[in-house]
């Protein structure tokens, strides 16, 4: 889920188009302890399929080529979808900056939305508080809280303009285990936003509204619950990564509007990368 890069689609089709399918995967490799290499430069080829929006019955599938660039500095760290290193960190707690996004949707190829605006892709961003609570003694399992709170704006690709919608919290506690050369990472938690960007998404003005699509105007609140479940295996230069995530969105407040066509989704990608050069001076990274 980036989220954040230069990538060959930016030259083919607008500049954010696959921003959440690299901020999902492109600086995984960023979480794994030991002595690693101060930067690393990789090469890419992701594949994501995922619904246009929760709750929509259509989905996109995206293959695409991208670079990857990690950054592990003593006082900034940029990767796994965090800026660390600008606010505060103990051995306990961090408190740095979070990404999110979502891909455009064309009612061409949604037919709940036909005939209404094409849905621009958004991105997010916002402190978010991680609490260490818990290590094993082989120190190879973590348990964590963490509480991403993120602003989010949609995109307009034909001039680049901003709109903001909101904001959006997710709390998730998080356990990762590292075995070998694999490492699992399982998130769950609740969702909950504002009327803005429920309404981006799910509001049906009057003028958009038929009679099997009547007027609706979102509320503010739960958004439902999310599971996200990575893995990670490396190979000397090549690493693996797979992500299956599951969004849950029974008694979520939008479940009224009449673009909600049903009540889960399931996303799943594949990212395979090729390390093509990395620093000669490494550094000490705690997961």
């Amino acid at each position: 889920m980036t989220r954040m890069e230069v990538v060959l689609d930016y030259m083919m089709n607008g500049p954010f188009k696959n921003l959440l399918l690299l901020q999902l995967f492109i600086a995984t490799p960023l979480a794994w302890a030991g002595q690693l290499p101060v930067w690393e430069v990789s090469a890419g080829l992701a594949g994501m399929r995922l619904p246009h929006y929760r709750g929509s019955n259509s989905d996109s599938t995206l293959v695409l080529p991208f670079p990857a660039i990690i950054y592990r500095g003593e006082r900034l760290k940029v990767g796994d979808g965090r800026i660390q290193g600008f606010l505060y960190t103990t051995k306990t707690v961090t408190l740095d900056f979070s990404l999110a996004a979502s891909l455009p949707a064309s009612p061409d190829d949604n037919s709940a939305r036909k005939g209404m605006a094409r849905l621009d892709p958004t991105f997010e961003i916002g402190p978010s508080l991680i609490n260490r609570l818990w290590q094993s003694e082989n120190k190879k399992t973590h348990l964590s809280l963490e509480l991403p709170l993120r602003a989010a704006f949609s995109i307009n690709e034909d001039d680049l303009s901003l709109a903001d919608h909101g904001w959006t919290f997710a709390p998730f506690i998080n356990i990762k285990h590292h075995y070998n050369h694999s490492r699992w990472e399982l998130s769950l938690g609740p969702i909950y936003a504002t009327r803005r960007y429920h309404g981006y998404f799910y509001d049906v003005s009057t003028e958009d509204s038929l009679s099997t699509r009547p007027a609706y105007d979102a509320e503010k609140g739960y958004s439902g619950s999310r599971i996200t479940l990575v893995i990670h295996k490396r190979f000397n230069k090549l690493s693996l990564i797979g992500l299956l995530r599951y969004d849950m969105l029974s008694n979520a407040v939008f479940m009224d509007s009449p673009l909600i066509e049903r009540s889960d989704s399931l996303s799943a990608g594949l990212v395979i990368m090729w390390q093509i050069a990395k620093s000669t001076r490494s550094t000490e990274h705690a997961d």
